[in-house]
């Protein structure tokens, strides 16, 4: 039996389509970014920045395709008559094929998605750069109070969060790395979002570093979409 999924108040899909789905994802002017996320886990992202009540940080935003769903929760927040907040982008910001070997063990494929990743990586000044045009572009720019270029774990930020998104747990070695310090960061009621989460043992070990209340699957709430549907949204 798993630890946290037959808890009887965890997995509520409807519960969670009621709140984290009721705002449409917006359009924006050139486009989201590159990169991996599904329409339908970005429009969680949004909503999840949308009903946040506090700081946001972002841990792995790549080129800004989650960011700007982010920012866009925080803009239309804002628009609405909500204090604006903080929100921290942290990402290695990688600049070199060297860079890329170091940080992932692997070779930079230059033909990885047709190319736009090694063009990513061979602008001047790196993915880091692109992520902050792409925001420039959509004109988010104003959302996003830092863009921190590193390793999240040793990065020194002292405030607290009340909404994170992290897309460094694609396996069992990354969630334990990164876990027990984005827990920390936490402030309280903080909802936590992670991408790549589909199977039960995962959610599991990221659930047992958290004051976990509810969790949910994206491919729960969306069965019939299981295999573009892939982020975690954790409520403590």
């Amino acid at each position: 039996m798993n630890q946290f999924t037959n808890m009887d108040n965890m997995v509520v899909p409807d519960v969670f389509y009621d709140r984290y789905y009721q705002r449409r994802l917006p359009d924006t002017p050139k486009g989201y970014p590159n990169g991996w996320m599904s329409p339908n886990d970005l429009t969680l992202l949004y909503n999840a920045a949308y009903l946040s009540t506090g700081h946001v940080l972002e841990v792995g935003p790549w080129l800004g395709r989650s960011t700007t769903a982010l920012a866009m929760g925080l803009r239309d927040r804002q628009a609405d008559g909500a204090a604006p907040v903080s929100f921290d982008t942290i990402d290695f910001g990688i600049t070199s094929a060297n860079e890329w070997q170091e940080r992932f063990g692997e070779t930079l494929d230059l033909n990885k998605q047709n190319g736009r990743v090694a063009d990513a990586v061979y602008h001047p000044g790196g993915t880091v750069a692109v992520l902050i045009q792409n925001m420039k572009d959509n004109r988010l720019l104003p959302y996003v109070s830092n863009f921190i270029r590193g390793d999240f774990i040793d990065c020194p930020i002292s405030r607290k969060y009340s909404l994170i998104f992290c897309d460094t747990t694609h396996d069992d070695a990354e969630i334990e790395r990164t876990l027990p310090k984005l827990a920390k960061m936490a402030g309280k009621g903080c909802t936590f979002v992670f991408d790549d989460v589909i199977t039960a043992q995962r959610a599991d070990l990221i659930c047992s570093y958290l004051k976990t209340k509810r969790f949910v699957m994206s491919a729960q709430i969306f069965p019939q979409r299981k295999k573009f549907c892939k982020v975690m949204l954790v409520e403590t």
